[in-house]
């Protein structure tokens, strides 16, 4: 996706257009793929004592489908060991395919094509809170009821039929080398600290997410919201700011040196990045308060693999696959589940305290809430 010009203040529009256009148009290329054998005779796996006995019977209608599409804006990095791990397990399943859209566009694309009667998808996939709270009211999610419900917590259906693939940290990112060490922040407190004893050095230097995009919008409400003083942290450090509309802008900023820092980023695209950086780049919780951000998972009443979906849905819920999540660097929320790749929420609640991790809950923004927070933003960036 395309920054917005970068700047202090934000263009006022919708959270459920944002870039929808954009991601709309672009996004018949780039489906990520994931794709087995295709052995069509495979033995059918074994399942758990908990699961029903019927669902030998779903395995069995998947193997007439073979297929799986799923609109996201999930990156192939987090998708392949899922992947891998889903075909490993249901080899008959030969395409497994995901888009990487712009956030409203996964939306966009599936209700423009239902409405025109049929739609290719499967599952949608997004980290975009509000926009869930709108598709909630639509009537297009599946009631399937997953057997992994009772063993995630009480929120893992966060909506009817929309359910939580993974529980990512709002991070802070920044660059090693333009700053010293005792400008790394810890957290968004100690950053506006850090940037008020050098306001001339710091000016424009810290790139955020644009408000007016639905995954900004949660993950700076969020924090304002849910971490106390959040708005007088703001206040303090939005004139520092400049806004931008893409998690890839305000990575590739940072590394190029035009920002020291980028805040409120999604972990599951920081931390990888961060890792992979060489040591240019670090990465930081938010020791006051860090926000967690679910990705969301939901099928589709209109499916045209019903049953691959549902198989789908129930991997990645189960333990094999929040581990295969974390695997991919996202972070899995099922308690015990075993990762290396990354921190686990109970991992963080640990680390951070569990009155210091607050976990985003989807809700439909109306748009004199959305209207009135763009209005603060703006008049404390200056």
């Amino acid at each position: 996706m395309s920054p917005l010009p970068s700047g202090p203040r934000t263009a006022r529009r919708s959270l459920l257009r944002g870039a929808a256009a954009a991601g709309f148009l672009a996004t018949g290329a780039g489906a990520l793929s994931g794709c087995s054998g295709g052995e069509a005779n495979a033995a059918t796996p074994s399942t758990p004592a908990y699961y029903p006995p019927a669902y030998d019977k779903l395995i069995d209608a998947s193997r007439r489908e073979k297929k799986l599409l799923i609109y996201s804006n999930t990156s192939q990095t987090n998708w392949q060991p899922v992947f891998d791990a889903f075909t490993d397990r249901y080899p008959w399943i030969s395409d497994v395919r995901a888009t990487n859209l712009g956030g409203s566009a996964v939306y966009e694309r599936y209700y423009s094509e239902n409405a025109g009667g049929a739609s290719p998808v499967d599952l949608l996939v997004n980290n975009g809170g509000p926009l869930w709270g709108d598709y909630a009211t639509r009537n297009v999610a599946s009631d399937y009821r997953s057997p992994e419900k009772d063993h995630l917590p009480s929120w893992g259906e966060m909506l009817p039929g929309v359910w939580l693939m993974s529980t990512d940290p709002v991070v802070v990112l920044y660059n090693r080398k333009t700053l010293s060490p005792s400008q790394y922040p810890t957290g968004l407190k100690a950053l506006a600290d850090i940037v008020e004893a050098k306001p001339s050095r710091f000016r424009g230097r810290i790139g955020v997410y644009d408000p007016s995009n639905a995954y900004g919008y949660a993950s700076n409400q969020g924090y304002t919201s849910m971490v106390p003083d959040g708005w007088d942290t703001f206040r303090r450090l939005l004139p520092f700011t400049r806004s931008d509309h893409s998690s890839g802008a305000l990575v590739e900023k940072v590394v190029s040196g035009e920002y020291d820092y980028s805040i409120n980023l999604s972990g599951g695209v920081v931390i990888p990045a961060a890792e992979s950086s060489g040591g240019l780049l670090g990465w930081s919780y938010t020791e006051e308060g860090t926000v967690v951000m679910p990705r969301g998972i939901s099928i589709v009443k209109t499916a045209p693999h019903p049953s691959t979906a549902r198989l789908f849905l129930d991997f990645v819920l189960s333990a094999n696959g929040q581990k295969a999540v974390a695997d991919g660097g996202l972070v899995p929320y099922r308690p015990g589940v075993r990762q290396d790749a990354t921190d686990s929420l109970q991992d963080m609640q640990r680390k951070l305290g569990a009155d210091h991790v607050h976990v985003y809950r989807y809700e439909r923004v109306p748009e004199e809430h959305q209207t009135a927070y763009l209005a603060r933003w703006e008049k404390a960036a200056g």
